[in-house]
């Protein structure tokens, strides 16, 4: 089996268990091995994912930003060494926050997005950019610029406000003309919440079944995690900025070199600066785009379900391009032998990890957090008995769950291979 068929042999059988909607490219020495949708764009609908379905892109709009950016300081018109109180009036400016601390998050400025205030609140209020500018200002710095490195999607909006305030330019308009248009990025471009997108996935999440993703208001994001694309212009877009078409030698040098706790501007560098990576995520998307400067590799993986792993089913594809070994998903089938139910039911926990097992509706559901400590309620399905144990997989995400059918432990094998041991909670 050559490596496309492996690659499509691991991505049909994830799409076939439900474990993937969304879009995947991969492309290796300048030959896209695959670019493929997958699953549903809109449950609501019955719509299917394609090579051409446009998807929020949440974080991955931070490199088109940091380009922006970047392409400003090649014409001359600013320095990365500017201090930011120099475009945005009364900014701190007594603490130096510059330019390049935005751009590789060591500025200290506060993350709203981390804030109870933002989920709670602030993500479903339309705000102009002014508006965030200014609820920005007034919080205080975490650290002294230059000292820490702290990810902040509040710094990338203040990029927004720079780069519009020295352009002239409303942010969208500055990428239309100097990114979209020359590179031909057809499929690209800031989501205001307003104006039909067409072809764009809508975003899920999982509570018990597939759900609508909590709202959020599109005016917010802009230049932090904003845009919408897709795969294929995505790679067209990493290929620009790898082949020089864009900026410059020692402007893609500045964006590709890390800085404080590994980051360069608008990507997470790593390995000496061989790989560029960065993950997006925006209310019921999760991607992850990597590209690999050593291999000449680059993986997007794009996905309209939030629950879904797009970081390990990226780092998969490239393993096996790169002949590195992989646990492939397996396809299984539910076993129809009773199993004692009331024995699984009830509060599972280890040092690291919480888990709440319920029987409702002849299903079996777990609660568990997940990425940010976000919980996720769905079912898990027997496929297994044997030794006094039984051994479920669950819905939406490849994991592994086995009980002891007495009910004292419950052994978990998270989407990235780790296992987990939990003992049953007894009431107190």
């Amino acid at each position: 089996m050559d490596k496309k068929q492996q690659i499509n042999e691991y991505m049909n059988t994830l799409a076939e268990g439900n474990y993937f909607n969304g879009s995947v490219l991969a492309a290796n020495k300048g030959e896209v091995i695959l670019n493929k949708g997958y699953g549903l764009s809109s449950y609501q609908y019955a719509i299917e994912n394609t090579s051409d379905t446009r998807f929020r892109i949440g974080s991955l709009t931070k490199s088109f930003t940091a380009a922006a950016v970047l392409l400003l300081h090649q014409q001359g018109r600013l320095n990365l060494s500017d201090k930011i109180n120099d475009y945005i009036n009364n900014f701190h400016s007594e603490n130096g926050v510059t330019i390049h601390h935005l751009l590789c998050h060591s500025s200290g400025v506060a993350d709203f997005t981390f804030s109870s205030e933002y989920w709670e609140k602030y993500m479903r209020l339309p705000s102009s950019l002014e508006q965030s500018v200014n609820w920005i200002k007034s919080r205080p710095l975490q650290f002294k610029p230059g000292t820490n490195m702290q990810y902040s999607n509040a710094g990338y909006l203040l990029l927004t406000a720079l780069i519009e305030n020295v352009s002239g330019l409303p942010y969208e308009q500055f990428l239309l003309e100097n990114i979209f248009k020359p590179l031909q990025l057809k499929n690209t471009g800031i989501d205001h919440g307003r104006k039909i997108v067409k072809d764009l996935a809508s975003g899920h999440s999982v509570w018990e079944e597939v759900i609508n993703a909590e709202f959020v208001d599109m005016s917010i994001p802009q230049g932090a995690y904003g845009m919408y694309s897709t795969a294929e212009d995505l790679y067209k877009w990493t290929e620009a900025l790898r082949n020089g078409v864009l900026l410059n030698k020692n402007m893609t040098l500045k964006m590709f070199t890390a800085s404080h706790g590994g980051y360069g501007y608008g990507w997470f560098i790593s390995g000496n600066s061989e790989t560029a990576r960065h993950t997006g995520d925006i209310n019921g998307f999760t991607n992850e785009l990597l590209m690999n400067f050593k291999e000449d590799l680059t993986i997007i993986v794009l996905s309209n379900v939030n629950i879904t792993p797009a970081d390990k089913i990226c780092e998969d594809i490239s393993k096996i391009i790169l002949n590195k070994e992989v646990r492939m998903p397996e396809r299984f089938s539910p076993v129809r032998e009773p199993i004692p139910w009331r024995n699984l039911i009830g509060e599972y926990k280890s040092n690291e990890l919480y888990s709440s097992v319920h029987w409702e509706n002849n299903k079996l559901f777990v609660t568990m957090p997940k990425k940010y400590g976000a919980l996720y309620k769905y079912e898990i399905r027997p496929f297994t008995l044997t030794d006094g144990k039984a051994i479920f997989k669950s819905e939406f995400v490849y994991e592994v769950f086995t009980f002891d059918l007495k009910g004292h432990f419950l052994e978990f094998v998270d989407v990235y291979g780790k296992t987990h041991i939990l003992k049953k909670q007894t009431a107190q």
